[in-house]
């Protein structure tokens, strides 16, 4: 048996980078095991969500073999969510493109996270982070006793940090932008790609909640941040090229 204080792992999963740090004294086939729960389950919400995955329920239903209400809990879960949120920010969120598919990738990377960062708590592991596509999920403090800590990249330059941000314990921190994929995401009013800000990162208790708010509040612009601040427990930090 193998007992260590750090435990590191990264992986791709759900077409981005994936990464666990513990940093609880654990034996290593523990750590091990439960890192595969967390990759083994994104790549089963892969197969469900993926647009890119032609057998995929999301891509079923686009093509009309598959209606949403006879889809699985899972997915009617995501939608309900993303009907609540598209009223919540007035229509500047929405699961569909511009041409009419289905795309819940806004809610989705967040929502599995958070569904993935549950099954380290399950095992008995009490301090890590995960991070999937950059949204982070937090549980307890670094091995120090420091809060877990989160460097804001400047969105035009990848080697300078504008901040760092302190996660409250056991809170997440989710951030949209243009900055990794250009311009892909789009209001939900006018369906024309935006990108009004440089980036728009979200803290909050809950990582589905916090990466939907991000993109909703990306999409808003100069009024995202006042409408995440309308949330109990929510802030935003909006970069924009004047900032």
């Amino acid at each position: 048996m193998t007992v260590a204080l750090h435990h590191k792992f990264a992986a791709k999963a759900m077409g981005t980078a994936v990464s666990l740090h513990i940093d609880d004294i654990c034996d290593a086939e523990i750590a091990e095991r439960a890192w595969r729960s967390v990759v083994d389950l994104l790549w089963v919400i892969e197969q469900k969500f993926s647009t890119f995955i032609e057998t995929s329920e999301i891509s079923r239903i686009s093509r009309g073999e598959l209606h949403l209400l006879d889809a699985s809990c899972e997915v009617i879960e995501v939608f309900d969510a993303c009907t609540w949120l598209e009223h919540a920010s007035n229509g500047a969120f929405r699961a569909r493109r511009p041409d009419g598919t289905l795309d819940p990738a806004g809610f989705v990377k967040g929502w599995a996270t958070q569904r993935a960062s549950r099954l380290l708590t399950e095992q008995g592991l009490n301090n890590w982070y995960l991070s999937v596509g950059g949204d982070i999920q937090t549980s307890g403090r670094q091995a120090s006793g420091e809060l877990w800590s989160v460097g804001i990249v400047d969105p035009t330059d990848d080697q300078q940090v504008r901040c760092i941000v302190e996660i409250p314990e056991g809170f997440a921190i989710a951030t949209s932008g243009t900055a990794a994929r250009g311009r892909h995401i789009w209001d939900g009013v006018t369906d024309q790609f935006v990108s009004p800000l440089l980036s728009f990162s979200v803290v909050g208790p809950d990582l589905m909640w916090a990466d939907a708010f991000a993109t909703a509040g990306f999409v808003m612009g100069s009024h995202g941040a006042s409408w995440v601040d309308g949330f109990d427990q929510y802030q935003a930090i909006a970069i924009s090229a004047q900032s």
